[in-house]
């Protein structure tokens, strides 16, 4: 059972001249993956809101992941849950994020119109690149941290603003009718990555 069933995380992945090439659709996690991890996703909220507002909407989304997994070792620390070498376990972030990764879709131009491909598959085919999907993963920890915490009656305004922050948007479409929904392609390409590290 999902937090809400009509709430789905849509995000621009990679951007061409003429605007979205490249979308990523999330459907939120179920509640049993929330209760799992409502430790280490409280406690990412709290350090990103910490240092102030601006902070937090700035720098926020792309750090979500990285202080995600911070906090996941942070918390097998205090709760003395250590590997054979001594080291802290991470809480059960990475578990989170292939979680996430996997209740991802890569929305891409194919050889008839839009595709649905699985993050890896992307990443494999040149569709996305690593950066690309480092960059929507924190931002979709960064949504869950704000739509999972949030109050019932607060849910739809909160993932609608962060969405919004995100440059994204909040469809209640399942995946199949949203692809549906998007652009005619004029010229269908399959789509490659560029890198989006700054030269």
């Amino acid at each position: 059972m999902k937090i809400n069933d009509d709430t789905n995380l849509v995000l621009p992945v990679r951007f061409d001249d003429k605007g979205v090439a490249v979308y990523g659709y999330h459907t939120p996690i179920s509640r049993e993956v929330f209760e799992a991890n409502y430790r280490i996703l409280s406690a990412t909220k709290s350090t990103l809101g910490s240092k102030g507002v601006y902070f937090q909407m700035d720098a926020g989304p792309r750090i979500a992941a990285l202080t995600l997994k911070d906090e996941g070792t942070k918390d097998s620390e205090s709760r003395g849950e250590f590997d054979a070498h001594g080291s802290p376990l991470d809480g059960g972030a990475g578990a989170l994020l292939k979680e996430i990764k996997r209740l991802t879709t890569i929305l891409v131009p194919g050889a008839s119109g839009w595709d649905m491909v699985p993050v890896d598959a992307a990443i494999s085919s040149g569709s996305i690149d690593e950066d690309d999907w480092r960059e929507v993963e924190s931002a979709i920890v960064f949504f869950t941290c704000h739509y999972a915490l949030a109050k019932k009656a607060d849910r739809q305004r909160l993932s609608g603003a962060t969405a919004s922050l995100l440059r994204g948007s909040i469809t209640s479409l399942p995946l199949t009718e949203y692809l549906a929904s998007l652009p005619s392609l004029t010229k269908a390409e399959p789509s490659r990555a560029g890198s989006s590290v700054p030269s």
